[in-house]
């Protein structure tokens, strides 16, 4: 994650958290609104229920005690009577608590048969005045525990008050009883002369009821009915109203189940926004956790896990531009470390990597850090000044150290060739890490062409032809299109046909600013550079048109050998170019041979042979150049299916007569050639003693400069 994508990760789990919170805050305070809207309706009606409950008990009430006042009036003078009236009256009663005549001297004739005096005289004085009446609270004589009022009727008879029918009962329990019957949800309060005579709560403390109370009756001095809101957000309200008789009922919505399931709500969605925001902190640690470990990656070798090219430039600008230090490059190179691959294997070549690693990590008891920056390439960085002599000895002890066996399997040992470049750096240079790594990477180069030691150490005169080499591969890199190369053509002689049967198409660059250059020098770099595949296109083309023009100027068999670079050969759209070349130029596909060294096979034989098959289904033939030289073996030749075999002129040099050791080997290359059905090619022939022995030996063709050296198109053609 690079420093413009930490912010936008940072912003975007930022938009994400403040929307997944403010849809949750809107959802909830949706879901709230409508619950808190349902918990007043509720309330309200369940209000309204124990209200109206009041005022109809208490208008019943009174009308069925005026009707017993009646029969009474009939049966006072029957004291018997009018205790059995009492009595059955009270059992069809169960409201009342108790029934009872009270005689104008306040004596009280219960309906159990119990006798005593009236405690609430205001209320039996009122009654015996001809009012209907109903007591303040009072204990009950029969139950001590019980908190009842009493309504009190005149009975009338002959138009004369002769005493009063008193009805006890307990309000409380004829609203515990609708309480308990209704499905409403709701804490009742019961209130008569600022006491809490009942709650429906059996949890309600005393001074929650009491504190309860104080505020309904507060409210009530403003309004006989309304609602205190206690709480808004919980909704949390208590509703009131006056009933009967000054009975004040009231509902406190508190403990309401469906706010209960808000609040538990309310705390799953704080879980849910923690959640959230945990989690986008943790994505966030993680994302830079991430980034971290994708740095690293970027910074290290995977395979020996040291640093690598991006690390090498980090370290060496700090140390020269952070610290102010100077420091020492080392660029060891394991020279033609791929042929371990091909030989050991992968498995083995990257265990030996990983072992130079080591080796180097460990190497040095001052400070020091290791990178790794391509296939056989490592590096050792030793920050400080140091001589050139101190940094010479270091790396020829480094390279000393590398070149120490290496065991394998089965006890097998391994030994590597390598060679080193070495940079010391100033703090005062003004250059960056980039250019001190090529300046090392140069002398690396430049010390695989020497002798006595493996190591070079960049020098002014090093700079000096470094800057050459740059302008050299500027100039090279645009040779082609400013048509400086030109394709010279060296004719190879049949003996059996007893004339020139080809030409092989050999390049040449002349330079306005360099001059004629030697191939040894500028097709190394072709091929370092990649540019060998838009030159090798080029040249084929060149050679194409040249031999279709040959014959048609009567020379119809007539072939032109191209030399491919293993780069061109192992290339994927190679064959298709080929094809399109072809198309372009009208040639013949016989009228080519493409060359190739027997490199390619060290390379990837694999690709070579599905490679030259296709060439050969396409009409061209092929021809293994340069045998005998670097890897050759003899089951090179029936690797791939070559028509034609050239020999390096390296025998030739060794050839004394036809019957030295050099001609016995020739000889047996002619055979086994010849056996496998390959035309063979004798390259370097340079004098008639040469020719001779080549042609007593069996050789098919000879190629040199006895015939004649590289020449232009115009030149060869005479020599046709």
């Amino acid at each position: 994650m690079g420093t413009t994508k930490k912010p936008l990760a940072l912003i975007i789990l930022s938009l994400v958290f403040v929307v997944t919170v403010l849809f949750l805050v809107n959802e909830y305070k949706s879901e709230r609104s409508e619950t808190a809207e349902a918990v007043y309706k509720e309330t309200g009606e369940l209000l309204d229920d124990v209200a109206d409950e009041a005022n109809r008990f208490g208008n019943e009430r009174v009308g069925e005690l005026e009707l017993i006042a009646k029969y009474i009036a009939i049966v006072v003078d029957d004291k018997e009577e009018l205790q059995s009236f009492l009595k059955k009256q009270n059992s069809k009663m169960p409201y009342f608590a108790g029934l009872g005549f009270i005689s104008p001297d306040g004596e009280i004739m219960a309906a159990d048969g119990s006798r005593f005096f009236v405690k609430e005289r205001e209320s039996f004085e009122r009654a015996m005045s001809g009012h209907i009446t109903t007591s303040e609270l009072f204990t009950f004589e029969q139950n001590p525990e019980l908190q009842v009022t009493a309504i009190s009727v005149p009975v009338n008879k002959d138009g004369k008050v002769i005493g009063v029918l008193s009805g006890v009962f307990s309000m409380s329990e004829i609203i515990h009883r609708l309480v308990s019957d209704t499905s409403l949800l709701g804490t009742v309060y019961l209130i008569k002369d600022e006491q809490v005579v009942y709650t429906s709560g059996d949890e309600i403390s005393e001074g929650d009821s009491t504190h309860k109370s104080k505020r309904i009756l507060n409210e009530i001095a403003k309004s006989p009915s309304g609602v205190v809101v206690e709480d808004e957000k919980t909704a949390h309200y208590l509703f009131y109203k006056t009933a009967w008789n000054d009975w004040v009922t009231a509902v406190d919505s508190a403990g309401h189940p469906d706010m209960e399931k808000m609040s538990a709500k309310r705390w799953h969605y704080i879980f849910i926004v923690s959640l959230v925001l945990l989690t986008s902190i943790g994505s966030y640690l993680y994302m830079l956790r991430l980034e971290k470990r994708q740095q690293r990656a970027v910074r290290q070798d995977v395979l020996t896990q040291l640093g690598n090219h991006v690390k090498l430039e980090e370290d060496v600008n700090y140390y020269q531009r952070k610290k102010q230090k100077s420091c020492t490059i080392i660029l060891i190179n394991l020279r033609e470390f791929k042929n371990i691959n091909n030989w050991a294997g992968h498995e083995m070549g990257d265990y030996i990597l990983m072992e130079v690693g080591k080796r180097l990590s460990d190497a040095l008891v001052e400070r020091h850090m290791t990178y790794r920056i391509g296939g056989g390439e490592f590096v050792v960085l030793l920050p400080g000044y140091r001589t050139r002599k101190q940094s010479e000895e270091i790396t020829a002890n480094l390279c000393e150290l590398i070149q120490r066996p290496f065991e394998i399997v089965n006890h097998e040992t391994v030994c590597l060739r390598v060679y080193a470049g070495i940079r010391n750096i100033d703090i005062k240079s003004k250059e960056n890490a980039a250019k001190f790594i090529h300046d090392v990477v140069f002398a690396c180069q430049e010390a695989r062409r020497l002798t006595e030691v493996p190591y070079a150490y960049f020098t002014d005169e090093l700079a000096h032809l470094d800057n050459e080499r740059k302008l050299f591969v500027k100039e090279l890199s645009d040779a082609l299109n400013r048509e400086e190369f030109k394709l010279f053509y060296q004719p190879i002689f049949s003996f059996q046909e007893d004339r020139i049967v080809s030409f092989e198409s050999l390049l040449r660059w002349e330079s306005p600013k360099l001059g004629m250059v030697s191939p040894l020098e500028f097709i190394p770099l072709l091929e370092e550079s990649g540019m060998i595949l838009e030159v090798g296109d080029w040249i084929i083309q060149e050679a194409a048109l040249q031999v279709t023009k040959w014959r048609s100027e009567g020379f119809p068999e007539l072939y032109v050998t191209v030399n491919v670079s293993v780069k061109q050969l192992l290339d994927e759209s190679f064959i298709s170019r080929v094809q399109d070349i072809l198309l372009e130029t009208k040639a013949s596909p016989d009228s080519l041979v493409f060359e190739i060294t027997e490199s390619v096979v060290v390379e990837d034989s694999e690709k070579a042979l599905q490679t030259v098959t296709k060439l050969n289904d396409l009409g061209i033939s092929t021809a293994l150049d340069d045998f005998g030289t670097g890897y050759s073996s003899l089951a090179i030749l029936s690797l791939l299916p070559f028509q034609y075999l050239k020999v390096d002129r390296s025998f030739l040099d060794d050839l004394d007569g036809a019957d030295s050791q050099a001609a016995s080997v020739l000889r047996g290359i002619v055979s086994i050639a010849s056996g496998l059905g390959q035309v063979t090619v004798m390259e370097g022939v340079e004098t008639k003693e040469h020719l001779d022995v080549l042609k007593e030996i069996g050789a098919d063709r000879i190629q040199g400069y006895y015939f004649s050296k590289p020449v232009p198109p115009n030149q060869a053609f005479k020599l046709l």
